[in-house]
């Protein structure tokens, strides 16, 4: 592989990296604009297995709208406080790198008030945008484990 090359594929790897970290900052400050933004207009995301895909910028933002009216409804019906959460990501696995496309699995797991609340996966589709950041094509969201007393089991399909 050329010099030229390898350098420019360092390069997309740190840019991808900075994605995927930012996603969890964003998820866990509540800001869902500047989440939003790190979609592609055309991006797919599948935040919870067995539900609603979402489309684009406008799509993400949905789903946040729509979980926090799911967390309010279960909260007014007696259910779980939504929790405070912290997220954190293994060593991404970039199995895929090519000039405009990236394909990527990164273990994540998830921290509550009750501690390890869940892990799992995201199987991710970037490509870079014009300014050099790369951007989601799309996003899968897998759980491995749920602890029984996260909130999370109250609005995931467990079967």
């Amino acid at each position: 592989m050329p010099e030229a090359a390898s350098l420019a594929q360092c390069v997309a790897a740190e840019a991808i990296r900075a994605t995927l970290s930012r996603y969890c900052r964003y998820v866990d400050a509540g800001d869902s604009q500047n989440l939003s933004a790190l979609f592609h207009a055309q991006a797919q995301y599948l935040p919870i297995v067995g539900r609603d895909m979402y489309r684009g910028p406008a799509g993400v933002r949905q789903f946040f709208v729509d979980l926090q009216g799911e967390f309010i409804a279960l909260l007014n019906a007696g259910g779980p406080k939504p929790p405070r959460l912290k997220h954190h990501l293994a060593m991404p696995d970039i199995q895929e790198l090519k000039i405009d496309s990236a394909c990527v699995e990164t273990r994540f797991s998830v921290y509550s008030n009750i501690g390890l609340d869940h892990i799992g996966y995201y199987r991710d589709r970037l490509s870079p945008k014009g300014s050099g950041e790369w951007l989601f094509d799309s996003r899968e969201i897998l759980l491995d484990w749920v602890d029984s007393r996260s909130a999370l089991n109250a609005i995931i399909n467990t079967d």
